[in-house]
């Protein structure tokens, strides 16, 4: 604790507002700059700055408020004294930059919340354009966040979304910042709030001209949303974002239910943040993401006027159902929802389609939309291009289904891949694909909601490199997603002994356990769980063997190969001693099957995390022209307690 100096003793004799740093100097004993740098490193650091504030210090006094800001040990202080600092322009505008510069050096020695205090009050700099950009994301970007205090990384999300938001159109900026939030998303303690800001990066996208598919970005964020829902921290504003997704998309479908459903959980999360509001301090930095949370409000109220005019098969009043397309059509620049730089021609690209595909054949609404296109008022250049598009025959899609299919149902291609949702939508006609595509879009939602962030993203990791098989398809992929999901979380469980302390073959022992007790307990959890009934275990004559494990759905069967490893556990070991094995139990039925290894290397310094655990590897038999896809997963065991790594390094370091 920094004791308390002269200075800081006539701090705390101003009992009204606190005097300019130049009558304090005057009263000085001591040598004034050694005091104000004493002064800024202590608790009263935010009086200080309020005193520096309310009459410009000269350079010295600065270079000794900067020091001592620096060696700032309270994170509580160093950010109620940034306020005060950068609230005053007569101070930022001369010493911004000397500012951001010491914020950036005191990042990598001080303690972990005063190092995210220090790293919040540099962004604030450069955000305003006080400080240097690139040197401020790569203090936002380190190389390896493993090496990072949990306190520290739990406050880089937020920091990382206020970034994008002022340079996400940036690319070489915002590849950075979305790479590390990438990082953090693989980590359970940062997964939630770092799926909120890669969502709200993807609205951003969407709302962005030049977006080539704005609602497959949609769909992209609202999974994230609905995984970031999942978890208290970041509910609130995860779940206002996700319902706005969700009544863009009702509109598209043309689902008025689903769009009033929208409307009214967009209402109950406004009500609760505005009550949040009111009861916390929200920073002004951060207020620009308070307020783009109401422009969700508005945008639903313009969609459902507009989706309840494009379905009345008749209108008494023109003028209020003309002007309710015409907003939808052309939506201002106050309907975007984020904040950032963005054009809501992306969100209208989204609803074009919708009015003019209801609109176009009737004939009477056209005529009216004519007549009052050739109006005098002030109305008309909103109608204009509306009803242009109505009098110009819609070209068919370039490659058919491929894209009738990505406009239509993008959740469907999201969940099925292209290639199979092109064959989904070669049977059905418009208005049975959009049913479908309500269908995924809510399965979609529902499993987002389900998931933890991290086993969410391992599931659309291992889905996207499954989509090449070509029986990954229909019935078959539905069973095989289904055997995944238990899998994985069975993985996850297993990687927590905290969850599984009674599972023995997970702990060190002197006689290494037999494979035999993984497929036993992975087997046992199989049938606790939703495949009860599916699950057999020794089955003989599978292939010219016997299958370690069956998950059989009629004439589909997956099987389960187990195995121990107890020398070399990389990936690429693991792949040549068993994958073959594994691989051609699946040569009769669906190419896809699963490879679990019990791994008993030693892990000296800790365990790998549960996202390197889980991949997707490709065999083809030597003269076979069809790939086998399986599931690998590594479950550790031979792992010491987390405590006995802190003994081992004490007894190595020594006195």
């Amino acid at each position: 604790m920094v004791a308390l100096g002269e200075l800081d003793r006539l701090l705390l004799a101003s009992t009204d507002e606190p005097p300019s740093l130049a009558d304090l100097v005057r009263r000085l004993t001591k040598p004034a700059a050694a005091e104000i740098e004493r002064c800024a490193a202590g608790p009263l650091a935010p009086l200080l700055c309020a005193a520096v504030t309310r009459q410009l210090a000269g350079p010295d006094e600065v270079t000794a408020l900067l020091r001592g800001l620096s060696a700032q040990t309270s994170a509580l202080a160093l950010l109620d004294a940034t306020d005060e600092l950068l609230a005053s322009a007569s101070f930022v505008e001369p010493y911004g930059i000397s500012l951001h510069r010491a914020f950036l050096a005191g990042v990598p020695t001080a303690r972990p919340l005063v190092a995210a205090a220090i790293a919040e009050g540099a962004l604030r700099l450069a955000l305003g354009g006080h400080g240097d950009v690139l040197r401020t994301v790569i203090m936002l970007t380190p190389n390896d966040l493993g090496e990072l205090d949990t306190d520290y990384l739990d406050r880089m999300p937020r920091l990382l979304g206020a970034a994008l938001d002022m340079w996400g159109t940036e690319r070489s900026v915002s590849e950075s910042l979305l790479s590390t939030l990438a990082d953090l998303l693989a980590d359970p303690a940062t997964s939630a709030d770092a799926a909120f800001e890669i969502g709200l990066h993807q609205v951003r996208v969407a709302a962005t001209a030049g977006t080539e598919d704005p609602a497959a970005q949609l769909v992209a964020a609202r999974r994230n949303f609905a995984h970031a829902e999942a978890a208290e921290e970041s509910s609130g504003d995860a779940a206002l974002y996700g319902a706005g997704i969700d009544a863009v998309m009702a509109f598209r479908r043309g689902d008025q239910l689903a769009l009033r459903a929208a409307d009214q959980a967009i209402r109950r999360h406004l009500d609760r943040r505005a009550d949040g509001l009111h009861r916390a301090h929200v920073p002004a930095w951060r207020r620009p993401r308070a307020e783009a949370g109401f422009a969700w409000a508005r945008l639903v109220a313009i969609l459902g006027r507009a989706l309840d005019a494009a379905t009345r098969p008749a209108w008494l009043d023109a003028w209020p159902m003309i002007d309710a397309l015409a907003d939808a059509y052309v939506l201002d620049r106050a309907v975007i929802p984020v904040p950032g730089s963005v054009d809501p021609d992306g969100l209208s690209r989204i609803v074009r389609p919708v009015v003019g595909s209801s609109l176009r054949g009737r004939e009477t609404l056209i005529v009216q939309l004519r007549v009052a296109a050739e109006d005098d008022g002030g109305r008309v250049h909103r109608l204009r291009e509306l009803v242009q598009n109505l009098d110009t025959v819609p070209e068919p899609p370039p490659d058919g289904n491929g894209a009738r299919v990505v406009t239509l149902a993008p959740s469907v291609v999201a969940e099925l891949g292209l290639p199979a949702a092109e064959r989904l939508a070669h049977r059905l006609d418009d208005d049975s694909l959009q049913l479908v595509e309500g269908l995924a879009y809510n399965a979609l939602v529902q499993r987002g909601n389900l998931r933890d962030p991290v086993i969410a993203g391992i599931l659309e990791r291992v889905t996207a490199r499954l989509q090449p098989c070509a029986d990954y398809i229909g019935s078959v992929r539905q069973s095989f997603d289904a055997v995944v999901a238990d899998a994985v979380a069975f993985m996850a469980t297993r990687q927590d002994l905290q969850r599984s302390a009674a599972v023995d073959y997970l702990f060190p022992a002197l006689t290494p356990p037999r494979e035999a007790r993984l497929q036993d307990d992975f087997a046992d959890w199989l049938r606790r769980g939703p495949l009860a009934g599916h699950v057999d275990v020794e089955v003989p004559n599978v292939a010219t063997g016997r299958a370690d494990i069956k998950v059989g759905f009629g004439a589909t069967r997956f099987f389960i190969e187990v195995k121990r490893e107890l020398r070399n556990n990389s990936p690429a070991a693991m792949e040549r001693s068993y994958l073959a094995q594994a691989a051609d139990y699946s040569g009769t039925s669906a190419a896809l099957g699963m490879l679990l290894v019990l791994d008993l290397t030693p892990h000296p310094a800790g365990a790998p995390h549960l996202s390197e655990c889980v991949w997707v590897a490709v065999h083809r038999p030597p003269g076979a022209a069809v790939d086998r896809y399986l599931l690998v997963g590594r479950i550790i065991g031979n792992r010491p307690r987390p405590s006995a790594y802190s003994r081992s390094a004490s007894h190595r370091t020594g006195p």
